[in-house]
């Protein structure tokens, strides 16, 4: 499988002017500007295969909005190169929005006051869309999204669910490679987050779409992605995949047994009880003990009916690879 999307050393820096206080640091700021420079993103590489759904994660300043800016052709890297669908996107930005399509979950592209219809003819003019295939994309986005439903409604009496549907659907519009999902669950509940990402592994299957995930919501990650990236503070600090990252930053395993009669908890340095009550007893292991040295200690204490084994939770493992 090729990569549609190739990142080498791309670095962003912005020069700032520093801000002086009271009257006389404004009229020194207007004739002798103190000025310094921020490394927003900080030579990072990595790369993206054709038809992979991909998470995008990192605390608020970390970066990702740049590098998605340079990827989408809005910003110019200082330095590297981004290479999406063949095309430098800073350099040919007309060609490479034929290619991609952008849903910002806090900022809407739809008309607030008119039907989402007037939206999608706007777009389709925008990206000069043949009527085929406008016409074929709006009866499988109704079909699959339930679009059909809301075309004639205007968007301001939409529910968040049925705008973000919108939305996805009109970036699709234009048959783009790869589309950028930048926070699109954010506002929903359970069940909206859920059909939501039904919709997103749909258009993926259906037409091979390959999409960038950028989020904080680890739901998001888990259901939808095998593979993440993460920044920090400009540099690329984890590529790979989820379960990798779990065994890789989240020492800890949990171990959930049942016994057959109830029995005393495991007395070791190395397990920590969670619960121990009567039958059921889960630990943590809190060191990177094999599995060969835990479980002589569980089936000692007593008749086991059930055992698992499961790797620490995602949103766990993030937020001690923020706190690092």
């Amino acid at each position: 499988m090729e990569s549609i999307l190739s990142v080498e050393h791309l670095t962003k820096k912005f020069t700032v002017v520093v801000g002086r206080k009271g009257l006389g640091g404004a009229v020194k700021n207007l004739f002798h500007p103190q000025k310094r420079e921020i490394v927003a993103v900080n030579d990072i590489s990595f790369s993206v295969q054709e038809g992979e759904i991909v998470g995008f994660l990192g605390p608020n300043g970390a970066g990702k909005s740049t590098t998605i800016k340079m990827l989408t052709g809005i910003l110019t890297p200082t330095s590297g190169s981004a290479v999406v669908n063949g095309l430098e996107p800073y350099r040919k930005p007309r060609e490479n929005a034929q290619n991609i399509g952008v849903v910002f979950g806090q900022r809407s592209r739809l008309w607030w006051n008119l039907p989402v219809q007037d939206s999608f003819e706007y777009t389709k003019a925008l990206y000069q869309i043949p009527e085929e295939v406008f016409q074929e994309n709006l009866l499988y986005f109704s079909d699959s999204f339930g679009v059909g439903d809301i075309l004639t409604k205007p968007v301001r009496t939409l529910s968040l669910g049925q705008k973000m549907r919108a939305e996805i659907a009109m970036a699709m519009l234009h048959n783009p490679r790869i589309l950028y999902l930048d926070e699109p669950t954010i506002g929903l509940d359970v069940v909206g987050k859920n059909e939501l990402h039904q919709l997103i592994q749909r258009i993926n299957a259906d037409r091979g779409v390959t999409i960038v995930l950028v989020t904080h919501d680890v739901l998001d990650i888990e259901r939808l992605c095998r593979r993440v990236m993460i920044i920090d503070k400009g540099r690329l600090i984890w590529r790979g995949e989820i379960d990798t990252l779990r065994r890789a930053k989240g020492v800890e395993k949990h171990y959930h047994v049942l016994y057959e009669s109830p029995c005393a908890p495991i007395q070791s340095p190395f397990l920590k009880v969670e619960a121990a009550e009567g039958q059921r007893h889960h630990y943590i292991c809190t060191e990177d003990v094999p599995l060969d040295d835990v479980l002589p200690l569980i089936l000692a204490a007593g008749k086991v009916v059930d055992f698992t084994v499961n790797d620490p939770p995602l949103d766990q493992v993030m937020r001690r690879i923020y706190t690092e």
